[in-house]
């Protein structure tokens, strides 16, 4: 799954109508509680005897920030609530909330202010390296936008899409036609678990994407616009590590060029109320390229100091359009700045592609590289790698710079002894056009004996995509597979890394596929 289609909704209920927040110590309550300063707003709710519908509703919503949907539903069922539309649209959220986490387990590293509930005691393995990521992508974040987050940073893990729209709200259509696999929401990150992936998916940098939107929601509280959000938060989900391979791949000036000239374009201003809402994973993908590029336009123009003060300016707005804060602060408005950069964009040089990968052939011919695929991973799981290999080098000659392909036949060669050979199918990053877990892990594997450093970035980088994997976890080796019948060979040692040694542990309680 590419990053471009890890989706976030970042928005937070609004109130209206009946359950109108008013001045005062109510609105006081909603701000904190907004803001995620959700201590000092229990504190201004405890010092409160009123019973009223709308401070009734902001324990409820107290609770679901806090994790406590069960809490918040017995609230919500009370006539005076569930008979409005905001109380009964909570109430709703709250009742799914409640169901999808009944048996939950919480984990609270209190150390480093990070709380994971996990939907899948299994996932118990991965909440160090969820707490090690969280609380240095929290800090960096903190320290570029200016805000820092309360503790503790609240994190659900959840096993699939119907359980990320129960706890989250976000409607299960919009999370499967997008691909999003992650929410900032109500206060705390939605995520899905690593597990329900066949291949993972980027987790790490999707943490970091969505601890940005908590921390822009509490520095603006809540007021910055989608374009804002989004952009933003794609800018810090790689800021907050050293530079990786194939970040910012494809170039986000280059899609959202393309988009402009082609007539493909989402709009910055157009995005309705969430990216995740969009009709398809292209529009999805162009928008999210679109947002990056205008706010690193803007940004370089203006400069970070002129962010920090938008963000400062949009929290104290009395008006919800936030091109007053960008005339505030630049002098010109959305529009005038929307311009400029399409400008920019249509003045950039054609790129430069050094060369082609691969060219991949019709849907006849991938048709039969996935069958391939198949074929070869069956042989090679009933423990005939070199017959597997042999399926997958086809693979290999019709798409080479497909990681996955280089890295299951480099494994099955492997297995089958020839290592030489196996190393050079696997290639170099020359040969590959994107971050595949296994391929990393391959790699680092052949990097130790020569450069242990580099090989500890290989092992890391495929952790950050799929950690659960047992080449991966295990850092490049796997349990052999034998043919039926056979003895099986002797398992290799595990990791001497604490984290990947217990997700090597894992992994080998999973049957293998």
């Amino acid at each position: 799954m590419t990053r471009a289609l890890r989706i976030v909704l970042a928005s937070v209920f609004v109130v209206s109508g009946a359950l109108a927040v008013p001045g005062g110590r109510a609105q006081s309550i909603a701000d904190a509680i907004t803001e995620l300063d959700v201590i000092h707003a229990k504190e201004l709710l405890d010092k409160t005897d009123s019973d009223s519908p709308t401070l009734s509703f902001e324990r409820a919503r107290l609770a679901i920030y806090v994790g406590d949907c069960d809490t918040a539903a017995a609230i919500l069922s009370s006539p005076s609530l569930a008979n409005t539309p905001e109380g009964a649209g909570l109430a709703e959220l709250a009742k799914s909330c409640a169901g999808a986490t009944a048996a939950s387990v919480v984990v609270e590293d209190e150390k480093h202010g990070v709380w994971v509930r996990l939907q899948d005691e299994r996932d118990r393995v991965l909440v160090p390296i969820i707490v090690d990521v969280a609380s240095k992508a929290r800090a960096r974040i903190g320290a570029d936008l200016g805000s820092t987050l309360p503790r503790p940073l609240r994190i659900d893990l959840v096993r699939d899409l119907f359980s990320l729209s129960a706890v989250s709200g976000l409607p299960l259509q919009a999370a499967e036609t997008t691909g999003t696999v992650a929410v900032a929401r109500w206060g705390r990150v939605t995520m899905i678990s690593p597990r329900a992936t066949a291949l993972g998916f980027p987790w790490e940098d999707t943490l970091a994407h969505e601890i940005t939107h908590l921390t822009l929601s509490r520095a603006t509280r809540d007021r910055a616009p989608l374009w804002l959000q989004e952009g933003i938060a794609k800018r810090e989900e790689t800021r907050w590590r050293p530079a990786e391979p194939f970040d910012a791949t494809p170039s986000p000036d280059e899609t959202a060029r393309q988009a402009l000239l082609t007539g493909r374009s989402v709009g910055i201003d157009k995005l309705g109320p969430s990216i995740a809402m969009l009709p398809t994973p292209e529009a999805a993908s162009i928008a999210f390229a679109e947002v990056t590029s205008f706010m690193e336009y803007w940004i370089h123009e203006n400069g970070t100091a002129a962010l920090a003060l938008l963000l400062a300016d949009l929290k104290g707005l009395s008006t919800p359009d936030p091109s007053a804060a960008m005339r505030s602060v630049t002098g010109y408005d959305l529009s005038f700045w929307i311009l400029r950069w399409r400008k920019y964009l249509r003045e950039l040089p054609e790129p430069k592609h050094e060369k082609t990968l691969g060219p991949h052939g019709s849907s006849s011919e991938m048709g039969e590289v996935a069958r391939r695929l198949r074929l070869g991973d069956l042989l090679f799981n009933r423990g005939y790698p070199k017959a597997a290999a042999e399926q997958l080098a086809a693979g290999v000659a019709a798409v080479p710079d497909e990681a996955i392909l280089r890295f299951r036949a480099a494994r099955a060669l492997a297995a089958s002894g020839d290592e030489d050979q196996a190393r050079e199918t696997l290639g170099t990053l020359k040969d590959i056009r994107a971050v595949h877990g296994g391929w990393f892990a391959l790699h680092g594997r052949w990097q130790r004996p020569a450069d242990p450093k580099a090989a500890e970035r290989s092992f890391g980088l495929a952790v950050a995509v799929d950690p659960l994997s047992e080449t991966v976890a295990c850092e490049g080796v796997w349990t052999p597979r034998v043919p039926p019948g056979a003895k099986p060979g002797p398992v290799p040692p595990l990791p001497h890394n604490a984290a990947r040694r217990g997700l090597c542990e894992d992994a080998r309680k999973s049957p293998q596929n």
